[in-house]
């Protein structure tokens, strides 16, 4: 605690929250406003595949054709337009946390770490963090045998990759919000902020479950990351590095080099890497790197190096505090 905490933490200014649920409440709570903070943009990506396919629907078919129908709707749910609006429709998701926040706990913009001072500079740190700790993974994957270079394979692609970067841009900081500046925060009232480090990755780790591909080495990975952003939110007091990390990690493994995202493909990138079929262990197979050792080997890196990392400024008078 004493290492992960400055003494003008933002975790202090969140013990003013006029209303801090227990433990039990504050998961049930947070269960409630993920689920309802997916309704607006499941409403809209529904929508928009409609859209997609509503021309392509046959003119003249009974209820024998219904297959037919679900076919074209799942293959639009898959195409690259429709993920692109859902990652932009997680705006909701970050819209609804911090509403949750200031209406119902009274927590200030400052105790989900938006801190004013170094804003930009957190954020464009942020973005070469992420791009930095992936390349390495691909690196370490490379190395090992367990991907191939496939070649430039970005085309008539370049405008979807600019969307999807901005789509992910919102995506990340979605998840950083509600995982970590919101439901982090909040339990950290109520027990000590290792626990409440591991609670939230593990719910972080949980809302993955049903992606493709998912495993036993994917689902600790994702618990790792969990992990790091936490340690990393803390260390450097705000969140606005983390949210930068977050999108940058999922932009450049599924549109810089082509790679699945969490077992998602994107269908548009700048380059192509190819996972071996001997290197599942080291490329996490259907799951994308995430799934994989390399990963876990930079998570594990990147954690121990942000955990020590002398962040804090009057250290002797935070120990004091702290102690």
């Amino acid at each position: 605690m004493r290492i992960l905490i400055s003494k003008d933490s933002f975790l202090k200014e969140a013990k003013n929250a006029k209303h801090q649920p227990n433990i039990v409440l504050q998961i049930l709570i947070f269960l409630g406003v993920f689920i309802v903070s997916q309704i607006p943009g499941s409403i809209i990506v529904g929508i928009f595949a409609w859209l997609q396919v509503i021309n392509k629907v046959p003119k003249n078919f009974n209820n024998t054709d219904m297959t037919v129908v679900m076919d074209l709707v799942m293959n639009a749910m898959a195409s690259r337009e429709v993920v692109i609006v859902s990652l932009f429709a997680t705006v909701f998701v970050t819209f609804l946390a911090i509403l949750y926040c200031k209406k119902i706990e009274g927590r200030s913009l400052k105790s989900m770490g938006f801190a004013k001072k170094n804003a930009m500079k957190q954020y464009l740190i942020g973005l070469l963090i992420g791009f930095f700790m992936f390349s390495v993974c691909v690196g370490i994957c490379m190395a090992t045998g367990a991907l191939q270079y496939g070649g430039i394979v970005i085309g008539g692609n370049f405008i979807f990759v600019i969307l999807f970067f901005f789509g992910f841009l919102f995506q990340g900081m979605s998840e950083e919000v509600l995982l970590r500046g919101y439901f982090m925060v909040s339990l950290s009232n109520k027990v000590p902020i290792v626990a409440a480090i591991m609670i939230n990755s593990i719910v972080f780790a949980c809302l993955h479950l049903m992606n493709s591909g998912i495993s036993i080495l994917a689902f600790v990975n994702l618990i790792g990351f969990g992990v790091f952003a936490s340690i990393y939110t803390m260390k450097t007091n705000n969140l606005w590095g983390i949210c930068a990390i977050h999108s940058m990690w999922n932009f450049v493994q599924g549109n810089f080099f082509g790679i699945l995202v969490s077992g998602q493909d994107t269908n548009a990138s700048i380059f192509k890497f190819v996972s071996t079929h001997d290197g599942i262990l080291i490329n996490g197979g259907d799951f994308g790197l995430e799934g994989g050792l390399a990963v876990s080997i930079v998570l594990v890196l990147a954690t121990v190096i942000t955990l020590f990392l002398n962040t804090n400024k009057n250290q002797e008078e935070i120990r004091k505090e702290y102690a």
